[in-house]
């Protein structure tokens, strides 16, 4: 099963069960040394594109490995399996996202950390009210390359997920969460890219946000490159994807650039005089 993981993640998805019985003794065996089952394990569980592949009953043994007597290697373990757990099912999600925030400010940062940690925050954030300590959403300036197949982005694009971050009133922030969210891999939610439209209209207009602006027009070039390669490239990590989701992926990315780019041209030709008026930026037409 292990073996072919990478191109049957049916088969992983119907092993949940045993695959949520295997993980204590995977834990165990890290805590002794051997960290090598633990990877093989990791790697089976991201070939799922199923959102909290592991089996709910992990709940008590999450909250021991989190806990704050726990060993380094536990609390690394449950962390890097935190994206493929069910936080919407457990009975102390709120305690046990506490815990989990605690033990990652405990972890010396590596992408690999960076990953999981900022998957594991978008999902929870996509939840109806979750309680998220603040201190965590600083994870997004980290940027951590996110994976192809990822729960996080992809319900991460949600309205609800984009208001959160754009009522922290932190720029820096906000164009950190707006790179990780905007790939190729994914489409954005429509009323989550509705309202991306609004923030990036509002936003980020002006000459004091130019610096904002050429940082998500390179990322939107990249990603509107990569899915010219068509569809055959997206297929490799997405082989079920369609043509019509290629294309609302192209029209999505190509309205954002479209909008970053009148606001850098409202920006440039505004006179020198004119820029130093505080004024409300000119309205866009929307992303209709």
């Amino acid at each position: 099963m292990i073996e072919d993981a990478g191109t049957c993640s049916t088969m992983i998805r119907s092993r949940r069960k045993a695959l949520t019985a295997l993980f204590p003794y995977v834990v165990l065996r890290a805590k002794e040394g051997d960290h090598e089952m633990l990877d093989v394990f990791l790697h089976a569980i991201r070939s799922s594109e199923r959102s909290g592949l592991m089996w709910f009953y992990i709940e008590p043994l999450l909250s021991a490995l989190l806990g704050e007597t726990a060993p380094f290697s536990s609390k690394w373990a449950a962390i890097m399996a935190s994206p493929h757990v069910p936080w919407w099912q457990f009975e102390n999600s709120g305690q046990l996202i506490q815990l989990w925030a605690e033990a990652s400010s405990t972890v010396p940062y590596t992408e690999e950390v960076g990953q999981s940690v900022v998957d594991t925050l978008l999902q929870i954030a996509s939840w109806k009210s979750p309680t998220i300590p603040a201190g965590m959403w600083s994870w997004l300036n980290k940027r951590p390359s996110l994976p192809p197949v990822c729960s996080g982005r992809y319900w991460g694009s949600r309205e609800a997920v984009v208001k959160m971050v754009r009522a922290l009133k932190d720029i820096e922030t906000l164009t950190s969460y707006l790179l990780l969210v905007w790939s190729e891999w994914d489409f954005l939610m429509p009323k989550g890219f509705d309202e991306t439209c609004t923030l990036v209209q509002e936003d980020f207009s002006g000459e004091e946000m130019d610096r904002h602006r050429k940082d998500l027009l390179h990322r939107l070039g990249y990603v509107r490159g990569e899915l010219e390669r068509g569809l055959g490239h997206i297929r490799q990590y997405k082989p079920e994807l369609k043509e019509e989701n290629l294309r609302l992926r192209r029209d999505q990315y190509r309205r954002l650039e479209e909008i970053l780019l009148e606001l850098d041209k409202e920006a440039t030709d505004r006179p020198i005089g004119e820029s130093l008026i505080l004024d409300p930026p000119h309205p866009l037409n929307s992303c209709g």
